[in-house]
C-alpha cells in the first residue's frame, strides 16, 4: 500500500513538473531572455540606439508611432534579419538519490531563424499620419541532443509569433507630436523534455535515468495590447522619444503529449494519475517596456543616438498550470527582475548615395541566478558590437544592411534536487554547468518612397 501511494506521489510530481516547465519557456520574454529586438535592419546598425528618437523610416511605428509625423509621402519598408545563435552547456547531472545520468553535453542548441517584417506609412493633411507594422518581436528555438544529460529539464523549445500594430499620428506643434498605436499578437509554442520512468516507478520498470518516456506541450494564444509615444523636439538638431509597450495577456490553451514506456505502463495507475494525454493552460503576462532615446544631428556628416530601454520582468513572478486530467495546479516560481537596456551609436553620412552605421549596447539578463536559470534559454548579460550600411538608389528607393555581433556572458546553471515534495526539481534532476553563447545577426531591408 505505501509503495503504491509512494509511485502516486512520483508520477503526480513528475507530470506537474514536466507540464510546468514545458508551458514555462511560452510565457516570458527576451529583452534579454527571448524577445527579439531585431525589429528593423537600418535601427540594427545602431544597435537600436535612439530608437525611439530617430524617426528615419516607417519601422517607427514598432519604436515610437509619434515619429510617422516626420515621414512624407507613402512608405514601404520591407526586411528580414538571419539570426544564428550558438549555445554550448559544458556540465553533469544526476537524479535526486542521487544516481549519475548519462549523455551527452547536448551539442550546439542554438537554432538558426529567419525573422522578417513589413512596415508601411502614409502622412495625410492637418498634421495627421499613419502607419502598420507587421513583425515577429518575441522567438526561440533551441534543440538538444536526444541523449544530453539534462533532458529532463528541456529537449526542444521552439517559440513563434506575429504581432499586427496599426497606429496614428498627429503633430501637435513644432515642437511636440503625439502616437498611440493597437497591437493583436499570436503565440505559438512547441515544448518537449523527457521524462524519467525508471525514477517515477521506484526501479520497478527499470534504474533511474534508464527508462525515458517523452512529454510536449503545443499551445497558443493571442493577445492584445497598445503602444503610446511622444516625439519632442528640443531644439533644431535634437529630439527626444519617450515610447511605452504594454503587458500583453494570454491565456496559452493547447495539448499535453506523453508518451509512456510499456514497462512503467504496467506498473502504474496511469489513467487514475492524470499521467495521460490532456488538455493543459496557463495565465501568462509579457512584460511592458518604457523606452527613452535622444538623437543629436552634430552637423551635416555626423549624427549621435543613445537610449535606455526598462522591461518589467517582475510582471511574471510565477507560472501556473492547470489541467483538463485530474492533476493538480502546478506552480513555478520565476523570481525575474525589472532590468535595462542601454544603448548607443553614430551614423556618418559623408555626401552622396552611402550612409554608415554603428553601435554598441548592454542587455541585462532578467535571470537573477543559476538556481531559476532555465536550460531553455540559458540567458545571461549580453554586449551587442553592430555595424551598418545603407544605399540610396534614387530618391524612391534605399537599401539597408547590417551585422551584429553579440557576446554573451558564460551562463552558470545550478538546478538542485531533493525529494522534498515542495521540490520542483525532484524528478528533473541535479543539473550544474555553464553555457558559452553567442549571436550574429545579418540583416537587409529595401524601402521605397511614393
Amino acid at each position: 500500500m505505501r509503495t503504491t501511494i509512494s509511485r502516486t506521489r512520483y508520477a503526480r510530481a513528475i507530470l506537474a513538473g514536466t507540464a510546468a516547465t514545458l508551458v514555462f519557456v511560452a510565457a516570458p520574454v527576451r529583452a534579454a531572455f527571448f524577445q527579439l529586438a531585431e525589429n528593423s535592419p537600418a535601427g540594427l546598425g545602431n544597435a537600436f540606439a535612439g530608437g525611439a528618437a530617430i524617426a528615419e523610416d516607417a519601422s517607427t511605428v514598432w519604436y515610437n508611432p509619434a515619429g510617422l509625423t516626420r515621414l512624407t509621402g507613402t512608405q514601404l519598408v520591407v526586411g528580414g534579419h538571419f539570426i544564428q545563435p550558438s549555445l554550448e552547456f559544458n556540465g553533469s547531472a544526476s537524479t535526486a538519490i542521487p544516481s549519475p545520468i548519462t549523455g551527452s553535453d547536448g551539442g550546439d542548441a542554438g537554432e538558426s531563424a529567419f525573422v522578417p517584417n513589413l512596415y508601411l506609412s502614409h502622412q495625410y493633411g492637418n498634421g495627421i499620419s499613419t502607419g502598420i507594422g507587421i513583425n515577429a518581436p518575441f522567438g526561440l528555438a533551441t534543440d538538444y541532443e536526444n541523449d544530453w544529460v539534462g533532458r529532463y529539464h528541456a529537449d526542444r523549445s521552439e517559440i513563434r509569433t506575429i504581432n499586427i500594430n496599426p497606429a496614428i499620428a498627429y503633430t501637435v506643434n513644432e515642437i511636440f507630436s503625439i502616437g498611440a498605436g493597437l497591437n493583436w499578437q499570436r503565440l505559438d509554442a512547441e515544448l518537449s523534455q523527457a521524462v524519467d520512468f525508471g525514477t517515477i516507478c521506484g526501479g520497478f520498470c527499470g534504474a533511474p535515468a534508464g527508462n525515458d518516456g517523452k512529454a510536449k506541450v503545443e499551445a497558443d494564444d493571442d493577445a492584445w495590447g497598445y503602444n503610446l509615444g511622444l516625439l519632442w523636439q528640443v531644439r533644431d538638431n535634437t529630439r527626444l522619444g519617450l515610447h511605452y509597450r504594454s503587458k500583453l495577456d494570454f491565456t496559452v490553451e493547447g495539448d499535453f503529449d506523453i508518451t509512456v514506456p510499456a514497462s512503467a505502463a504496467a506498473v502504474l495507475p496511469l489513467s487514475t494519475l492524470g499521467l495521460v494525454d490532456s488538455g493543459a493552460s496557463s495565465d501568462v503576462t509579457l512584460p511592458a517596456t518604457l523606452s527613452l532615446s535622444a538623437f543629436t544631428q552634430l552637423n551635416p556628416a555626423w549624427a549621435i543616438m543613445a537610449d535606455i530601454t526598462r522591461t518589467y520582468w517582475s510582471d511574471l513572478p510565477e507560472l501556473r498550470i492547470e489541467f483538463d486530467s485530474n492533476q493538480q495546479d502546478s506552480v513555478v516560481t520565476l523570481d525575474l527582475e525589472d532590468v535595462n537596456r542601454y544603448s548607443a551609436g553614430v551614423i556618418y553620412s559623408p555626401g552622396g548615395a552611402w550612409i554608415y552605421r554603428a553601435g554598441v549596447a548592454l542587455d541585462k539578463t532578467p535571470t537573477p541566478s543559476a538556481d531559476v536559470r532555465t536550460p531553455r534559454l540559458p540567458d545571461e548579460d549580453r554586449r551587442w558590437i553592430s555595424l551598418g550600411i545603407g544605399y540610396k538608389v534614387s530618391e524612391r528607393l534605399s537599401f539597408d544592411a547590417a551585422f551584429t555581433y553579440i557576446g554573451i556572458e558564460d551562463a552558470k546553471v545550478n538546478k538542485s534536487a531533493t525529494l522534498a515534495a515542495t521540490d520542483e526539481n525532484r524528478f528533473r534532476g541535479n543539473l550544474v554547468g555553464e553555457y558559452e553563447a553567442s549571436t550574429t545577426i545579418l540583416s537587409a531591408q529595401a524601402r521605397w518612397n511614393f
